[in-house]
């Protein structure tokens, strides 16, 4: 009895200790895909230039202070990491080699001959034009979802689309300006 006694009060205090320790509450999730302030992405990754075919994973990082972008091989193999405070400071990474500059997109093409619009890409990544210039789109009569967007030169085709949090966010989608193409699968969203 004095046992049965002692493991329940035991217990008790576990639970009541447990119930001490609160994890911070979740940020609601955003009522429309422009009012997301910060997402995390990962998936897969093909880029063609005219001299390379590079293809692996990636997972991208953006809030309104910074950014991360991480596209990866095999088992980590050839890493470019491209991070930075966004409208102060860019760092380009790979193979042992790190260098700092202004802009991303600048970087990437300077110094790895890759021609991508990182500002840009910011938006159509969650199916929205870029705010700051001209474009044309084509939606899907039925879903009102964007197939394709044409912008500052580029071709966005929009394949597949996702909910996230009630969201449609785009799931497939490829970014083209002849002879640059990268195709992007996202496997997984996180929206704030």
């Amino acid at each position: 009895m004095i046992l049965r006694f002692l493991a329940v009060t035991v217990i008790a205090s576990l639970l009541s200790a447990c119930s001490m320790f609160q994890t911070a509450p979740k940020p609601p999730a955003p009522k429309s895909v422009q009012a997301i302030t910060q997402w995390d992405t990962e998936g897969r990754v093909g880029i063609r230039t005219p001299n390379d075919a590079v293809s692996g994973n990636f997972n991208w990082h953006e809030s309104p202070t910074e950014f991360s972008l991480n596209i990866y091989g095999p088992f980590g193999q050839g890493a470019t990491k491209l991070s930075g405070v966004n409208g102060k400071k860019v760092t380009l990474a790979y193979e042992d080699k790190t260098i700092v500059g202004k802009d991303a997109a600048s970087l990437l093409k300077q110094k790895l001959g890759w021609e991508f619009p990182v500002n840009q890409v910011t938006y159509w990544m969650r199916g929205l034009p870029y705010p700051y210039t001209p474009y044309q789109s084509k939606r899907n009569p039925k879903t009102h979802l964007l197939e394709q967007l044409q912008q500052d030169g580029w071709k966005i085709t929009y394949k597949k689309f996702s909910k996230v949090e009630g969201l449609q966010l785009p799931q497939t989608m490829q970014v083209a300006r002849p002879p640059y193409r990268v195709n992007l699968i996202i496997t997984d969203w996180t929206v704030q």
